[in-house]
């Protein structure tokens, strides 16, 4: 007697996925369409804060306010003669290298401290302590302790954003689920590999937190410690053309900054959308 075989109909098996690619497509053209939208409001807001200030700098004595023509301008000049140039590059020096000793440091020290409960119980009043102390204040100790040279500014970038990037790769360690943990116990996942393939995909999005924030506070730093040091970097420029009521080239090296702050921001937000793609 010929067994006979009976096969589900193609077209049920292939609905679902049809209707899911339907789905991932319709809501693509939607962000795409979100997103246009998005730029065109971006571009307008800019046109007309643009159109403000040049109206309103136009109307303003030169020593207080500057349009964005004159902004322009000195930008050409502070270019074409290189000392926007040197002072960008000293400040991305001091900036690089305090922000990646602050995020290797903070992020070891975080996880160290939510892995191992005693340790973290241990030095969370000490870290609570330095995380309120004014970083501002310390600068003069700094140049006692390092005078004025790049060491103290590297020094300086590192305390402005260390502790947000410690805490918020503790918080992380210590929010994930208990019961994730429990389940990959029972499956006999060694604590090294708990470590790597549990808790760390687990706390990246408040690790990447906590590096935002940190770039903008490791910013901040970097001006400060410049400005009070007042020898090299944009915060030399700004010291400099200020006390000479040059408003142009001031905020020549406060757009400056504000650029660095922005593209610092989308390069984390791009590794972060690379290192978290399984989250989409």
């Amino acid at each position: 007697m010929t067994e006979q075989r009976v096969e589900s109909p193609p077209t049920l098996i292939a609905a679902p996925a049809r209707t899911e690619t339907r789905r991932l497509s319709q809501r693509a053209r939607l962000l795409r369409r979100v997103s246009a939208r998005e730029r065109t409001l971006q571009l307008a807001l800019l046109v007309v804060v643009l159109g403000l200030w040049e109206w309103f700098g136009s109307r303003a004595s030169n020593f207080s306010f500057a349009p964005p023509t004159r902004i322009v301008a000195a930008a050409g000049d502070m270019i074409e003669s290189g000392e926007l140039q040197s002072a960008l590059a000293d400040s991305l020096l001091a900036l690089m290298l305090g922000f990646v000793f602050a995020a290797a440091g903070g992020v070891a020290v975080g996880y160290a401290m939510g892995w191992w409960r005693t340790l973290g119980r241990t030095l969370d009043p000490f870290v609570a302590a330095l995380y309120v102390v004014p970083m501002a204040a310390l600068i003069p100790a700094m140049i006692v302790w390092f005078g004025l040279g790049l060491a103290s500014r590297v020094i300086v970038v590192f305390l402005f954003c260390v502790f947000e990037i410690l805490l918020s790769a503790y918080a992380g360690v210590k929010n994930v689920d208990p019961y994730v943990l429990d389940v990959a116990r029972t499956f006999g996942v060694t604590r090294a590999d708990l470590l790597r393939k549990v808790v760390f995909p687990a706390t990246l999005p408040f690790m990447f937190v906590g590096l935002r924030m940190g770039a903008s506070r490791a910013l901040k730093g970097m001006i400060v410690a410049e400005m009070l040091f007042a020898v090299t970097g944009l915060g030399r420029l700004i010291i400099i053309n200020a006390q000479t009521f040059r408003m142009d080239r001031v905020l020549v090296a406060a757009i400056t900054v504000a650029l660095i702050g922005v593209l610092l921001t989308a390069v984390l937000q791009g590794i972060e959308r690379r290192v978290m793609r399984w989250r989409e």
